[in-house]
This record gives structure tokens, sequence and C-alpha cells, in this order.
């Protein structure tokens, strides 16, 4: 967390954290992470208390997020234009396969999820916690999930934050990001408790060249969730990528043994949205000028990565 200098700061660096930490927080540990003096702190929470920003459990006498904050989320999420023109695709994608279908965004060093809709399988594995294993021998692992049941609205978690090199959404997002922003990403990365070693970064940087040149990323066992997923870029008008699709759910659905099938449909999806937002999907020129940068692309990403900070 950044030194606050200011009240000001000082109010928006607890908001930070408490919004960040689960269960919430009290004065005395908040004043201890920020280096705040206690009655400072217990003044400017006091304060947002009243205001309705934070919340506080007589019980436990921890500090969480109160519901100001989130009306104030809210009102961010319907300004992210793209969320809307995603949602018929997102119920179609959840509905066709039956998985969880995702729709996120890089926000600094963390992948923002911004919608999720649960289609029929993950809400049954998540109730289950089913580990039967589908025969891999069925005619289409992806016919046999299309068209059961419409997915639940439920249980979408908006705005919830994941790490980015361990999950598919943002390995696609780091993928196409512009060479120095990526390589900036991994000095940033090179050193601190959780650091990615050289090896690591460079095995990263690998990958990010193969989730380009076949335009989606499979992650077979993403560590937060003990999942599988696969993700696909969003286009924007000015062929920016400008967040990423995903399905996911949990390992043992037979879905996952036809790669291929399920990542044409992740990406139809992408592209779907994609011509939502008017990048050209039918110009080929554009295709053209994509292959020609994959190869400039394979040269920078491939470069030896930053070192850490501290060598």
């Amino acid at each position: 967390m950044p030194l606050a200098t200011n009240s000001l700061e000082r109010a928006l660096v607890i908001l930070q954290l408490v919004g960040s930490t689960a269960g919430g927080l009290t004065n005395l540990e908040i004043s201890r992470e920020l280096r705040i003096a206690r009655s400072t702190c217990s003044y400017i929470l006091s304060r947002l208390e009243r205001e309705g920003y934070l919340v506080r459990d007589k019980a436990t006498l921890k500090y969480r997020v109160g519901l100001k904050t989130l009306i104030l989320g809210r009102g961010a999420l319907r300004e992210v234009g793209f969320r809307v023109v995603s949602e018929p695709t997102l119920y179609r994608l959840a509905t066709e396969t039956g998985l969880a279908a995702n729709l996120a965004v890089l926000e600094g060093d963390r992948v923002l999820v911004l919608d999720r809709i649960e289609g029929f399988a993950f809400v049954k594995a998540a109730i289950e916690e089913s580990h039967k294993t589908v025969s891999a021998e069925s005619p289409s692992s992806l016919q046999e999930v299309r068209g059961r049941q419409a997915p639940t609205k439920e249980y979408r978690e908006p705005t919830y934050e994941l790490p980015v090199w361990t999950t598919a959404l943002g390995r696609v997002l780091l993928a196409y990001l512009a060479s120095d922003s990526l390589h900036e990403f991994l000095r940033h990365h090179s050193s601190g408790r959780n650091h990615l070693k050289a090896d690591a970064a460079q095995d990263l940087l690998s990958e990010l060249v193969k989730v380009r040149e076949q335009g989606y990323c499979m992650m077979h066992f993403e560590p937060h969730s003990e999942s599988c997923s696969l993700a696909a870029p969003i286009f924007d008008a000015s062929d920016r990528v400008r967040a990423a699709v995903s399905v996911s759910c949990r390992r043992h659905l037979s879905i996952w043994n036809d790669e291929h099938a399920l990542s044409e449909t992740v990406k139809e999806a992408a592209w779907e949205i994609s011509s939502k937002l008017h990048y050209p999907k039918g110009n080929n020129s554009s295709q053209k000028s994509r292959s020609s940068e994959a190869g400039a692309n394979q040269r920078l990403l491939t470069l030896e990565p930053p070192r850490s900070r501290a060598s």
C-alpha cells in the first residue's frame, strides 16, 4: 500500500484496503498496515462510516465496505459500455457450453471480472461437487451439454479480481499488450514476495507468443479455483484488445476433452462482442496486419526478460 500523506489520500487508501480484505479490518489493523496514527485512522473511519462508505460490525469491531461504495461501483459498471453489449453473448455462451462465461479487463496488475453468467453444468458441479468423469468416447463432448437448461444469473460476481499470469483471462490480456508495457509489467513483478523468477518469466513470454498465434489461451488448471478455463481476446474499433471472454468450470467435465471445438466456440463469442464494438471482423487487411505483427511480437516477446530490481 502506498504511504498516504493527507486526509483524502488516507481515506481512499483505507477504502482500497478494506475493500480488498475479506471479513474486514479493525481500526488497529488498518492503522498498523497503513502506518497511520490510531487517532487519525479512527477519525477517518468514523467519517466514512457516517457517510455510508464503510460499516462496522459491532461484535468484531471490523470495518467492511458499505452500501454507498457498492452503489458507486455499480455506477462505474454501467459506464462500461461493452459490458452491456456483451451480456447476450455471455448468456448464449453459457447456454451452449453449460460452463461459466466470464468477461474481464486488465486493471493494473489484476484481472477484473466485470460480468459472469453461470451455465447449468457449472451450477450442477458447484452444488453437487461432482467428480464423475463422462466417457471421452462420446461423439461430441460439446454437443452433449447444449440446449438443456438456461443459465442462472444469481451467482454473478462483477468486480471480482484475479491474479494475472495464473489465469487464462490474464494471459490473453497480457499477450496483446504492447511489448514495452509487457516488459514493464515483468519488471514490476521481478521482485517482491510473489515475484516471477527469470525462468518463469521466460516461460510466460513463450506462452504469450503461443496465445497470440492460436488466438486463445487454454489452462487445464487455474490455481485460484482448481478449474479449467479457455479465454479469447475482444478487440475494439482501433484494433486494440479491450477485454477478454472465457469459459470456466471444474476439470472433470468431458467438454474440456474437445479443445478445438470449445476454442472455436469461445473465439466466435469474442468475435461477436468485438463486432459490436465495430471491430472489422471481415477486414482481410486487418487480419494480414495481425499476422505480420505476430512475427515482430515473436521477436520482442522472446527477448531476455528484465532482471529483478535487486540485481
